[in-house]
């Protein structure tokens, strides 16, 4: 694991600041360059003095030791692409490294992996994690990444009024925007791409709808990648769908099919939209929404 002195010595020297210039008066030369090596620890009021001397701000040294240590630090994208491509194998092995450790937050990791093998018709959730994941999010003043990456991936488990009520406080009191001011919106759309499946699901229309035009605005105000384009699509279409405007519907089905075929996504992607799609879709409607034939004997006829 990359060490934040050896961060702070990256950007030091970056800028070929010296170890006296960056040290006067904060600290001593010799004990900068022990925390550089690693040798020791600083307070959080003299780090934020030396990135103020070198010209560097806080946000920007975070995201630097985030990267250097993303793959030690960030269990949960590898938790996300196990589930993703229906690895049960290897979330199995997450799940009895987790149980073999104590504490709140590695019982809410066993929680959180049991629910992805869950929906992977691999385990089951017991009502007792429901009941210390539900104290758990009532608890909560200061939501981070993982409470909110945790509550996505229990909405479809936990009582609807009480997930729909803290879907609203979290929208209303600021929760899903001003933690991400600063990235993209993945979190967000993640959020509301769930809520609103849910919602579809459940039949609940009027809500979904609802829900889906708020996040088209916000939407309309990011970067626009072709992954949330294509889930964006899905959804408006299924709705569609769901209302009876079934042609309209599954032409916005198609399109973001399409989308995500002309951009090569892994095809367990692709497969596990085809299952989701599968509960409400005919065969032939199924096999309309999937089918890029055309496409492909045009491609073999341009390059003949």
């Amino acid at each position: 694991m990359t060490k934040i002195g050896e961060i702070f010595k990256i950007f030091r020297t970056g800028k070929n600041i010296t170890l006296k210039e960056a040290s006067q008066n904060i600290v001593s030369y010799p004990f900068l360059s022990r925390f550089e090596r690693g040798l020791t620890d600083i307070s959080f009021t003299h780090l934020l003095e030396l990135l103020d001397r070198i010209n560097v701000q806080l946000s920007e040294f975070e995201f630097l030791y985030q990267k250097n240590n993303s793959e030690k630090n960030d269990l949960l994208p590898s938790f996300q692409n196990a589930y993703q491509s229906g690895d049960v194998s290897t979330l199995r092995d997450h799940l009895r490294i987790w149980q073999g450790q104590s504490g709140k937050f590695a019982e809410l990791q066993v929680i959180h992996i049991k629910m992805m093998l869950t929906t992977l018709n691999a385990a089951s959730i017991t009502a007792n994690d429901l009941l210390l994941l539900e104290n758990y999010f009532k608890s909560i003043q200061n939501w981070t990444f993982f409470e909110l990456y945790l509550f996505g991936h229990s909405m479809p488990f936990l009582e609807e009024t009480f997930m729909f009520n803290l879907f609203k406080e979290l929208h209303q009191k600021g929760f899903l925007y001003d933690n991400f001011r600063y990235d993209s919106f993945s979190m967000i759309f993640y959020i509301y791409n769930n809520i609103i499946s849910i919602m579809l699901d459940r039949n609940h229309l009027d809500t979904a709808d609802l829900l889906i035009e708020n996040l088209s605005t916000y939407f309309k105000q990011q970067e626009k990648d072709y992954y949330h384009r294509a889930r964006l699509l899905n959804l408006q279409g299924l709705a569609q769908y769901l209302h009876g405007e079934k042609i309209v519907g599954l032409s916005l089905i198609k399109k973001s099919n399409l989308i995500a075929h002309l951009t090569d996504h892994n095809p367990a992607f692709m497969n596990n939209e085809k299952r989701y799609l599968a509960k409400y879709l005919t065969d032939n409607e199924l096999q309309y929404a999937f089918d890029f034939s055309q496409l492909n004997t045009l491609h073999y006829h341009l390059n003949d």
